[in-house]
């Protein structure tokens, strides 16, 4: 936690100076559009925003580990048709939270507005993810040197065929750390990757054929473009909120820095702009359960292709090398998200919280949830 910090207060050191040295390049070669405080009139300001809105942030995830965290500890599915339950519901909690977001801007800012600034943040949120998710098969391949294997290509195809579905490309990566993980585009196809490291940790076949059965639920269940719909929706409020920050803050200004007179009108605003930036966090915290749920719902398919004692032997294997070496591999890595393992340890309620992944001991708890039972997923 120690590092984490003091590398944020690095960055955050590092921004500030590079601003800072860029208004005063800009000071002297044009002194007619960036003043001492402000760089081509007021585009400082969208610092002062952001900076803002991080705070906003921080302190309403805090506030909500400190209240969600107690209540999520143990909460782990009873059975499939409690987990499916979980997953609509908290589906619709997120949809639900977008469509409150959107009648608040509308009842208080007006229908015209909420358009305008919808369609803007969408555009923000929605190209950027487009494209990331149209590439990012070539990306992980090449960043992860992931290449087709033959023989993990017929274990896939075996599993494939237990789960009635067409086999993705079989990919072997040279990380040294176990996992596995499943990708997808429109124009690339589907890939599941297992690295070099799983494949030294695991016990048995059955239990290379469970960790394959999981990522290829990821595909039978569309998580890939299902978490990627999903993923926009906070982005989009959390533009809107910004947008509006800027707008109550600072858009009220005269060119001369003087406040026009509807200070009220743009106090509002600037609240409104807040409260969306708080939703945003909520909501993406709902994703971020719906992720985990999910996660559940691939360990599923993984025990219903072989086993639950397999998933939960592949599961535990991976878990012991972690335990015993360490886990930067996975902390370090930027597309963690993909991968099979994930970390979920207490600060303020927090890691669970913010991970795409439930604790191992969870979902080995589901898991075993689900011996003697039909498993349907």
């Amino acid at each position: 936690m120690r590092t984490r910090v003091l590398l944020a207060l690095s960055l955050l050191s590092v921004a500030l100076i590079t601003l800072f040295a860029v208004q005063l390049l800009l000071y002297h070669l044009a002194p007619g559009y960036a003043g001492p405080l402000g760089v081509f009139r007021f585009a400082w300001l969208w610092w002062l925003v952001d900076a803002l809105g991080y705070v906003i942030a921080v302190v309403t995830l805090v506030l909500s580990g400190l209240v969600l965290g107690k209540l999520m500890e143990r909460r782990v599915p009873a059975d499939i048709d409690a987990l499916r339950a979980s997953m609509l519901s908290t589906a619709a909690a997120v949809v639900g939270g977008v469509v409150l977001v959107f009648g608040i801007v509308a009842r208080l800012l007006g229908e015209e507005l909420t358009i305008g600034l919808g369609t803007v943040a969408l555009l923000f949120a929605a190209v950027p993810t487009a494209v990331t998710w149209l590439v990012s098969p070539f990306l992980i391949n090449a960043f992860y040197g992931c290449r087709y294997d033959p023989e993990l290509q017929k274990v896939v195809n075996e599993v494939a065929r237990r789960a009635g579905m067409k086999p993705p490309k079989a990919m072997r990566s040279s990380m040294t750390v176990p996992n596995a993980f499943a990708y997808s585009s429109p124009i690339a196809g589907r890939y599941v990757a297992v690295t070099d490291g799983l494949l030294r940790v695991l016990k048995s076949g059955d239990e290379l054929r469970a960790v394959v059965g999981h990522e290829l639920g990821h595909h039978k269940h569309r998580d890939c473009a299902v978490m990627m719909l999903f993923g926009i929706l906070p982005t989009v409020v959390y533009y809107m909120g910004r947008l509006l920050l800027y707008l109550g803050l600072f858009a009220g200004r005269y060119a001369d820095g003087s406040r026009r007179r509807e200070g009220g009108s743009a106090l509002v605003v600037a609240a409104v702009g807040a409260l969306l930036v708080v939703l945003s966090i909520l909501i993406q915290l709902g994703v971020l359960a719906l992720s985990r749920l999910r996660e559940f719902y691939a360990d599923a398919h993984g025990a219903r292709v072989t086993s639950p004692f397999a998933m939960i032997g592949a599961l535990k294997s991976i878990d012991g090398f972690y335990k015993r070496f360490g886990r930067a591999g996975v902390e370090s890595s930027k597309l963690r998200t993909l991968f099979i393992y994930a970390f979920a340890e207490p600060f303020v309620g927090l890691e669970e919280l913010l991970s795409t992944h439930p604790p191992v001991w969870k979902r080995i708890a589901f898991l075993e949830s689900l011996l003697g039972r039909e498993i349907r997923a």
